[in-house]
């Protein structure tokens, strides 16, 4: 991956100015998701008193909001007033299949939003924000209250919905009869992958209030299914293939060399895992630049949130080489996300 680069010619005080007004966008953006914008345009041009009456908001304020994300590019706008769709903003419709409005929602409101705001605290004591500012880490305040968590594993499918393309263009994975998808949510990866392997089945692991709302088999039949666990007690064995989609970065390396080990244990006879997340650039000069490389802010957005982080590939090696793993290879993709491969050592 080609880090992007930075003009060092260019206006400090437009710098800074694109770095203050980006606050306001992703908030214009996240109320867009919120009250579902794009749902009420429809494929448009919609007029802005319809917008307003399907979104319950007022007609002028509702206005502003809708010029601003036009503006950004994010609608279309013509002289009669009225709004149509584009590329992006047909990622906020909730009937979209790689929507990204229940993410976008969670993300950039509600509890994560608000863990943000503590994030000072975490610099200065390394304590996670979000359990400065809820009084309770994110998985028990998940558990504590069942809507935001259905919200957030929700979320957590939009990310994987918005690089599944990338991965499975990139082909990492090789043949494989048994894949294991450890924390896989909805499993829509996987639903992916044994779509293009007639022959093969696989099985997502999750929490159960996670797996009580997965429908299995559909056409797949019976090559699809799930079962209610913790990763950090035990996986389904015999899988030639593990999946670990955004699951390692939740976690401090004590913990995600424990869930490594887990796997490990369950490995069948020449299988592999496949760690699907961020790579973060190593050297200054691939620092240099990489602005556009989200890891560097995921990496913060994990110190808020979780207490995990981003890691280098010499990180990933170390991790897996603690827990009994060869890495083998890292297979970039178009999009921020890479995957990481690596075989029982």
């Amino acid at each position: 991956m080609t880090p992007a680069t930075v003009d060092q010619s260019a206006d400090p005080q437009e710098l800074i100015r694109r770095v203050l007004f980006s606050f306001w966008l992703s908030r214009a953006v996240w109320l867009a998701a919120r009250l579902r914008l794009a749902d009420a345009i429809g494929a448009g041009p919609t007029p802005t008193a319809e917008i307003a009456r399907l979104s319950g908001t007022d007609p002028e304020s509702c206005k502003r909001l809708l010029d601003a994300l036009a503006a950004a590019g994010l609608l279309r706008s013509d002289e009669r007033g009225r709004y149509g769709p584009t590329p992006a903003s047909d990622l906020l419709r909730s009937d979209h299949p790689r929507s990204q409005r229940g993410l976008i929602d969670v993300l950039l409101g509600g509890e994560q939003f608000e863990a943000w705001g503590a994030l000072e605290t975490s610099l200065r004591t390394g304590r996670p924000a979000f359990d400065v500012r809820h009084g309770a880490s994110w998985i028990d305040y998940y558990n504590a209250h069942p809507d935001a968590g259905r919200a957030f594993a929700e979320a957590m499918s939009g990310t994987t919905r918005a690089f599944e393309d990338a991965i499975l263009e990139a082909d990492p994975f090789g043949d494989f009869s048994f894949a294991v998808d450890v924390g896989g949510s909805h499993g829509s990866l996987l639903r992916r992958l044994l779509e293009r392997n007639a022959e093969a089945r696989g099985v997502v692991l999750d929490l159960p209030e996670v797996i009580a709302g997965l429908a299995t088999g559909g056409d797949l039949g019976d090559r699809f299914t799930a079962v209610e666990g913790d990763f950090f007690e035990a996986v389904p064995a015999g899988g030639d293939l593990y999946l670990l989609k955004l699951i390692l970065h939740d976690w401090d390396d004590e913990r995600a060399e424990a869930i490594l080990r887990r796997v490990r244990e369950a490995l069948g006879p020449g299988g592999s895992v496949a760690i699907i997340e961020t790579v973060l650039p190593e050297s200054p000069a691939e620092r240099l630049g990489s602005a556009e490389h989200p890891g560097w802010l995921m990496d913060l957005n994990m110190l808020a949130m979780t207490g995990g982080r981003e890691r280098t590939a010499p990180a990933f090696a170390s991790l897996l080489e603690g827990a009994g793993w060869r890495l083998e290879r890292i297979v970039p993709t178009r999009s921020p996300i890479s995957v990481v491969l690596a075989s029982g050592a």
